[in-house]
């Protein structure tokens, strides 16, 4: 009887402890470089723009528990479903295809204009 109580009370600290855990993308983030691709909508490379690398400096993104997040551009709330992150911000939404590997973490999302697609992939640390 004696055993049964210790392991009742080991399943709830192991219980709870894993109710406690947070999502790792649950910080605050600094933006270090962004990366603009371009194509055609058919995939190809796109002729008429240059891809280009960016250094940032002095931009964060912290992402709380609560679903909510701050940032410069201001406060919205976001959702994690699998590996992309739903962004919301005044109005407007957003998605991003996320990886984190070794503590960085990198987002990614596309947008189509009228005669290329934009993939925007931002390195965060």
């Amino acid at each position: 009887m004696r055993l049964f109580s210790y392991l009742i009370i080991l399943s709830n600290i192991v219980f709870l402890s894993f109710d406690r855990q947070q999502h790792p993308i649950h910080k605050e983030w600094q933006l270090v470089a962004e990366r603009i691709t371009y194509f055609n909508l058919d995939g190809s490379p796109y002729d008429q723009a240059k891809d280009r690398l960016d250094s940032v400096k002095n931009v964060t993104v912290q992402f709380l528990p609560d679903g909510s997040f701050k940032s410069r551009e201001g406060n919205g709330s976001y959702t994690v479903s699998k590996d992309s992150v739903h962004l919301s911000l005044n109005g407007k939404k957003v998605s991003y295809k996320y990886e984190l590997d070794n503590s960085k973490l990198i987002m990614e999302t596309h947008f189509t204009e009228n005669s290329h697609k934009i993939r925007s992939r931002l390195y965060m640390e």
